[in-house]
């Protein structure tokens, strides 16, 4: 079903709070999955070196993607606008068995920092519910 995943878009707005949004289109430009997440240092430093971890209900996926160049570097709560990148690799791990076979494959470290990764960072109930807040002009 991920196989044919081949663009990865990140959208954070400052209203969100320490969270972003991540559309993942496949080959035909469809959106496959979006998923509202927050950014632990851990999943940063994870993005910045190409690699994401997103979920459906039975799956990890774990993403390789390419242009980090385009990312902001340093603090990870700055602005990203637009994002864009080439996916390049898709791995799927069922939830019920992925620790060996992301070992196998040098990806246990992005699903573990993908689970620890609970909004400890940040004390906003807010960021919990992904709620988008938009300041009245």
């Amino acid at each position: 079903m991920y196989e044919d995943i081949k663009t990865i878009v990140i959208n954070k707005n400052r209203g969100w709070r320490g969270l972003a949004e991540a559309l993942i289109f496949d080959k035909d430009t469809k959106t496959v999955l979006s998923m509202i997440f927050s950014f632990s240092q851990d999943v940063w430093d994870d993005m910045l070196g190409g690699h994401m971890v997103l979920q459906d209900n039975d799956n990890y996926i774990v993403l390789t993607f390419g242009n980090t160049e385009a990312l902001p570097k340093g603090q990870r709560s700055v602005l990203i606008k637009d994002f864009s990148a080439t996916v390049v690799k898709v791995n799927t791990y069922k939830k019920t068995e992925w620790v060996q076979q992301a070992l196998n494959n040098n990806h246990y470290k992005y699903i573990s920092n993908f689970k620890r990764n609970k909004n400890n960072h940040t004390r906003s109930n807010w960021n919990c519910i992904g709620i988008r807040v938009i300041p009245i002009v």
